[in-house]
């Protein structure tokens, strides 16, 4: 969300805080910050009423509500990550980040360290300091966020897994549905390495390990959310991201700075989980997720229980902002000449990419194509700031193919290099 000026949401009922007010890092002083004080259950209330503001005030604001009726003592972060605090956090501009982030993904990753050993540990446990264990997921402001999902959901949680040998850490946004305290059901698609990293546990006759840690450095999100290569250690490349070495503790590891940490066994077992308010604005109903069994939870005291709405502005910012620098990083990176990246959030932040180049060309187009299988329409022209304008000016050719989904055809996926400019003289204005 762009900043608005202090009275944008006048009338609304919110309050404008300093990011530290709200507990939140410094990141956040790119973006109003709100609290809202108005009694709220977690069951609906807390995401209907953000829909509400946004369809109201045009915006979907930045917001601690602190009134949670059947959670109380805890407080939920709305909208956690506008694109402006994404960028605060990776220290760059919108300008420059394509470039900057390109550069830095080339780059060598900087040490993932363990916390210091002479670090004390919270009181009475293991837990890492600033942290507390709590009783289970009970007494976490978990949301159900639409009133025909099948439940409370964590949405926000980055999940984190291994190998059996604890290699190939990953990072990876998995919806979490709470049963109970202690027990919950993840769904892991199949073509995740989640998923991968389940298998290899299943084969060893062991459930596997699982963290789930909310409330980090947003670039963690930027990590979690990007399709990188299933080997290796995504801190790495979250240590390129922020230029920097990356503390780390537990097992699986989760960042030292996060606020909220899960601890589970995934099994192989089954049980059926949703409904459940997808991205695409329709609900995907019952499918069977793995269970998972609760080892832990704990919070920093007073820190706000992050939560993304599947569809909403949060999630579809992370998804588009993925996709620009790694398309961008990928096209560069074979000398391909590109300006820009845009991926549309009208077109839920991944389905419709405009490619800014020089050189339109079908050889790009393909090669786009072809490093994103998922995008089902690709613009790539010379200005695209008014798509309408570019597609009504310029001559195109064109490249089809199907289009994949889940194993089933469904339709073709079109790629459009506007290689023709427009004939005749411009108009003055």
């Amino acid at each position: 969300m762009s900043r608005r000026g202090a009275g944008a949401f006048a009338g609304s009922g919110l309050t404008r805080v300093a990011p530290a007010e709200a507990g939140l890092p410094a990141c956040y002083g790119a973006v109003d910050v709100y609290t809202c004080d108005r009694p709220l259950s977690a069951e609906v209330d807390v995401a209907r009423t953000l829909a509400e503001l946004e369809q109201q005030y045009g915006a979907r604001p930045t917001t601690v509500f602190t009134r949670i009726t059947d959670r109380p003592g805890t407080q939920v972060l709305g909208h956690p990550y506008p694109r402006a605090v994404l960028l605060a956090a990776l220290g760059t501009d919108e300008g420059s980040r394509l470039e900057e982030m390109s550069a830095r993904l080339a780059a060598a990753p900087h040490p993932v360290l363990p916390v210091p050993t002479g670090t004390a540990p919270a009181a009475g446990g293991t837990t890492p300091p600033g942290r507390v264990e709590l009783g289970g997921l009970d007494d976490l402001p978990v949301l159900q966020h639409r009133p025909g999902d099948g439940g409370r959901y964590v949405t926000a949680g980055i999940g984190v897994t291994t190998r059996p040998d604890g290699s190939d850490v990953n990072l990876g946004f998995y919806c979490v549905q709470v049963v109970s305290s202690r027990r919950a059901r993840i769904f892991l698609d199949p073509r995740t390495d989640a998923h991968r990293n389940l298998m290899a546990w299943g084969a060893a006759g062991t459930p596997m390990p699982l963290s789930v840690f909310l409330g980090a450095d947003p670039v963690y999100a930027v990590v979690a959310a990007s399709r990188l290569p299933a080997e290796g250690n995504d801190y790495q490349i979250a240590s390129r991201l922020l230029r920097g070495e990356v503390t780390v503790s537990g097992t699986p590891p989760v960042p030292a700075d996060a606020t909220h940490v899960l601890t589970g066994l995934v099994r192989c077992e089954r049980e059926t989980e949703g409904p459940f308010g997808e991205f695409k604005g329709y609900y995907v109903e019952q499918r069977q997720g793995f269970v998972l069994d609760i080892t832990g939870v704990t919070a920093r005291p007073g820190a706000p229980w992050p939560s993304i709405v599947a569809g909403a502005e949060s999630g579809l910012t992370l998804m588009s902002f993925q996709n620009e620098y790694l398309m961008y990083a990928h096209l560069s990176g074979l000398g391909l000449p590109v300006r820009s990246v845009r991926y549309s959030l009208e077109a839920r932040g991944e389905f419709v990419v405009s490619i800014e180049t020089d050189a339109p060309s079908l050889e790009l187009v393909r090669e786009a194509m072809r490093f994103d299988v998922r995008c089902k329409l690709f613009l790539c022209g010379p200005d695209l700031s008014s798509i309408g304008q570019a597609l009504a000016t310029h001559g195109f050719v064109s490249h089809r193919e199907p289009y994949h989904r889940k194993g089933r055809i469904e339709g073709e996926r079109l790629g459009l290099a506007l290689v023709i400019p427009p004939a005749g003289r411009p108009v003055e204005y």
